[in-house]
């Protein structure tokens, strides 16, 4: 797995593609996700440190299969599916983002091809 260098704790949090981070929503509508919940960051370094906004994937232990619901690797501190279908635009600061751990160079190369099925035109 590929591990980020962690900032000073004075300086705040800047979640880096491919980390598993926990981020409190409070109160969902719908099929929102809501609570603390983990989500993967999927943008890339230069959205998370200049613009303090990431895009994630909630992570769910639902058991419904979807194409776009992709299995974490097994191994890692968190279980469940990425949903990929739920992409959010998230402030990390306000939200309350905290690093849980990263995921490996495959799969995140997985997700990111995936992930391209969203915004293809039809």
């Amino acid at each position: 797995m590929v591990r980020h260098a962690r900032k000073a704790p004075e300086e705040p949090y800047v979640p880096m593609q491919g980390e598993i981070v926990r981020v409190g929503l409070g109160s969902g509508k719908g099929h929102e996700p809501q609570g603390r919940r983990p989500f993967i960051c999927l943008s890339n370094a230069l959205v998370s440190r200049f613009a303090n906004i990431a895009l994630f994937a909630p992570i769910s232990t639902t058991e419904r299969r979807y194409p776009l619901y992709i299995p974490l690797d097994r191994g890692l501190e968190t279980d469940g599916v990425v949903m990929l279908d739920q992409l959010v635009t998230l402030d990390y600061t306000a939200r309350g983002a905290t690093y849980v751990e990263t995921v490996g160079e495959a799969f995140l190369d997985r997700l990111l091809e995936t992930v391209k099925l969203v915004f293809q035109k039809d």
